[in-house]
């Protein structure tokens, strides 16, 4: 068991994705389309298969909840009902294989540090991340693209 949580979307929230069609806290249209990249879906992070998955495009802020200031951007989600990622899981195996940005963050929301990691030593990045106390969380970005996977924060203690 991994020392992360690797906290993908919530389910309440790719349901009303889903339901609604509209992204949710700016109102814009959600765009379904045959998927042309490998995503991950952004609740159960599986890559989609190109070609097959229909996948949903909406905006959302993956900072609320956790900081002040909003950065919305691209996401996608499987259009069919998924399950999400268990975050106590360590780093979703299948995205190994593809690239990733890594920015551990402060409590005042600045980056404290920025990795790329395109060797698949995204979990053992992150975890020398985390040691620096001034991080609080990461925010896991797509290699490519640049647009937010997932966030990862530190285990509570139990």
């Amino acid at each position: 068991m991994s020392e992360l949580k690797m906290i993908a979307i919530a389910s309440e929230l790719a349901e009303k994705v889903r339901a609604s069609r509209v992204s949710p806290g700016y109102g814009h249209p959600v765009t379904a389309k045959v998927a042309t990249g490998h995503g991950p879906c952004r609740h159960c992070l599986r890559p989609f298969e190109v070609g097959q998955d229909v996948r949903l495009l909406f905006t959302l802020n993956p900072f609320d909840g956790v900081a002040q200031i909003p950065l919305p951007g691209p996401v996608f989600i499987h259009e069919e009902p998924c399950e999400r990622y268990v975050e106590e899981k360590g780093y979703p195996s299948e995205l190994l294989r593809f690239g990733a940005v890594l920015d551990g963050y402060d409590r005042d929301q600045l980056v404290r540090r920025r990795e790329t990691v395109t060797d698949g030593s995204q979990e053992t990045t992150i975890q020398k991340m985390m040691q620096d106390p001034l991080v609080r969380y990461v925010m896991v970005r797509d290699g490519s693209a640049g647009c937010y996977d997932f966030r990862v924060e530190r285990q509570e203690a139990s």
